[in-house]
C-alpha cells in the first residue's frame, strides 16, 4: 500500500510538472523555406533594462538561433540578428530597430511581445532537411550596453565577433536568456 501510494504521489507530481516545463521550450514554425523559432511568453523587461531605457538609453539584444539536425553532435546552421531597443516615455511604449538589411523596425509595441516580434526576424533556411529529419533548435537571447561592449559599436558584423560576442561569459548585470525544442520534424511543423 505504501509502495502504491508513493508510485501515484511520484505519477502526479511529474504530471504537474510537465506542463510547467513545456511552457518554457522552445517550438516553431516553418514558413516558405524558412524555420523561425517561436519563444515562450517571455519578457525581456528586466528591472536594470527598464531603467536603463527611462533614463534615455538603448539596450541592444543579440538573438542567435542554432540548429541540429540527425543528431546533437554538430550544429548544422546558425542564424544571428541584433536589435535596438529604445522607449518613448510619452507614449510609454517602446521601439525595436533591427541592425542588419534590409533593416527592420516597429514603433509603440508593448514590453511583452518585444521577444516575439524579433524572434519573428531571425529565420534558418530549412534548404535540403528532408520532411523527417529530427531537428533541434536552440535560442539564446543577450542583452548587452553598447557602452560596455565596443564590438556592438562596430557598423558591421560578421562570423569572427559573432563568435566572440556569444562565447563571452555573462557579466553579472548582463541578461541572458536560452531555450532548447525537443526534438522536431519539419513535416510536423506549423506554417
Amino acid at each position: 500500500m505504501r509502495v502504491a501510494c508513493s508510485f501515484l504521489a511520484s505519477c502526479l507530481l511529474v504530471l504537474a510538472l510537465v506542463p510547467a516545463l513545456s511552457a518554457d521550450s522552445l517550438s516553431a514554425r516553418l514558413r516558405g523555406d524558412q524555420i523561425f523559432v517561436v519563444p515562450p511568453k517571455l519578457d525581456l523587461m528586466r528591472p536594470a533594462i527598464f531603467a536603463r531605457l527611462k533614463n534615455g538609453g538603448t539596450v541592444t539584444y543579440d538573438f542567435h538561433v542554432a540548429l541540429w539536425v540527425g543528431n546533437r553532435q554538430t550544429v548544422r546552421r546558425r542564424a544571428f540578428e541584433r536589435f535596438i531597443v529604445s522607449y518613448d516615455l510619452w507614449e510609454e511604449k517602446f521601439a525595436i530597430s533591427g541592425l542588419r538589411k534590409p533593416r527592420a523596425g516597429v514603433n509603440n509595441i508593448d514590453a511583452k511581445s518585444i521577444a516575439a516580434w524579433c524572434a519573428e526576424r531571425v529565420a534558418i533556411p530549412a534548404g535540403d532537411i528532408k520532411p523527417n529529419e529530427p531537428v533541434w533548435l536552440k535560442l539564446e537571447i543577450r542583452a548587452a550596453d553598447p557602452k560596455k561592449d565596443p564590438a556592438l559599436l562596430d557598423e558591421g558584423l560578421n562570423l569572427i565577433s559573432l563568435v566572440e560576442i556569444l562565447s563571452r561569459p555573462s557579466r553579472a548585470e548582463q541578461q541572458r536568456w536560452s531555450f532548447e525544442s525537443a526534438e522536431l520534424r519539419l513535416a510536423e511543423l506549423r506554417r
